[in-house]
């Protein structure tokens, strides 16, 4: 059964934390705090005997002692994550620091999730140095992908240069061939980056032309005419699976992060939809570093402040709600 995560508890605590003379070395979180804790929250969202959750990350937020504790259901799920106040005896789903601005608390959460997006990504354009790191979750089959890249190809080069992209494989269960397109590019990136992303563009304009049955075909066809990519590499990878830790490294994080629809788009970190080229050169825009700085510069400067397709689901989902 699939178990959709979403934090239902409604509390948000404003801390402000005690001055630096004050600090006392926070507590450790014990073993027995992590079993205690996992079994109270399967008790108190009523998962069943046969799921299971667990803490995969209990880090402290600050001097104020707040831990962040993120769990993981044993069943396809997004990841939840709660905070154990410093007591050891409360648990909140919001954590604010009222010493710290709000336009500079969102721009780390925006680096630290774009630093998770585009850790060990495997699928990169060329750049690595670009300023901008755009991470696309996408399925080869999705029209809507389709349509996003066909907008990506209107960037001028100066453009392009200053973007690195970071293709995540998502291939939706509601779309036949999707899953083996993802395990076929997977194969041909282990032979050759470039070869993936002239593949990558001849399946999302051959779209409307390619079946599940003739998949294969035109993909080592494709190769064979238009790459040096070996077919027999290819073709003995799938056999291997060879495929299997990148696509699942990415299934993993749509997973984790609750993404479900195609495509979705971040860009530095921030979530972003785009319609059209302007949609697109804006938001590259407003996610140039230089911008972002301007944006933390002119906020310290202020009065000091108190310190497109979508995954179908193969059951009704169980869902965290208070009952």
């Amino acid at each position: 059964m699939d178990l959709k995560l979403s934090s239902a508890v409604c509390a948000v605590i404003l801390v402000c934390s005690a001055s630096a003379s004050q600090v006392q070395p926070c507590r450790p979180f014990t073993p027995q705090q992590k079993t205690e804790v996992e079994t109270f929250v399967q008790q108190w969202f009523k998962l069943p005997p046969t799921q299971t959750v667990s803490v995969v990350d209990s880090s402290t937020v600050d001097s104020a002692c707040y831990r962040k504790l993120v769990f993981r259901a044993s069943v396809p799920a997004p990841l939840l994550t709660l905070y154990l106040a410093p007591d050891g005896k409360h648990l909140i789903s919001g954590f604010m620091d009222l010493r710290v601005d709000p336009v500079v608390a969102q721009h780390k959460m925006q680096e630290q999730l774009n630093a998770r997006l585009t850790a060990n990504a495997f699928l990169t354009s060329a750049d690595s140095t670009a300023p901008i790191k755009m991470v696309v979750f996408a399925d080869f089959q999705c029209p809507y992908c389709r349509r996003f890249f066909e907008i990506v190809q209107q960037l001028t080069g100066e453009e392009r240069s200053k973007v690195q992209i970071i293709y995540r494989q998502s291939p939706l269960n509601i779309h036949a061939w999707a899953h083996n397109a993802a395990e076929l590019t997977e194969c041909v990136a282990l032979q050759d980056k470039g070869a993936f992303w002239k593949l990558h563009d001849f399946l999302f304009a051959d779209q409307e032309e390619i079946s599940t049955e003739n998949l294969q075909s035109k993909v080592l066809d494709f190769l064979s005419h238009k790459t040096t990519v070996s077919s027999k590499a290819v073709l003995a990878c799938m056999n291997e699976k060879r495929f299997e830790a990148p696509l699942q490294q990415d299934e993993q994080l749509a997973m984790d992060l609750g993404i479900n629809v195609t495509p979705s788009v971040f860009i530095n970190g921030r979530r972003t939809i785009i319609r059209s080229i302007k949609d697109l050169r804006t938001a590259l825009e407003s996610a140039r570093p230089e911008r972002a700085d301007a944006d933390i510069l002119a906020c310290s400067s202020k009065e000091p402040k108190l310190a497109g397709c979508v995954k179908r689901s193969q059951a009704a989902p169980t869902t965290f709600v208070e009952r």
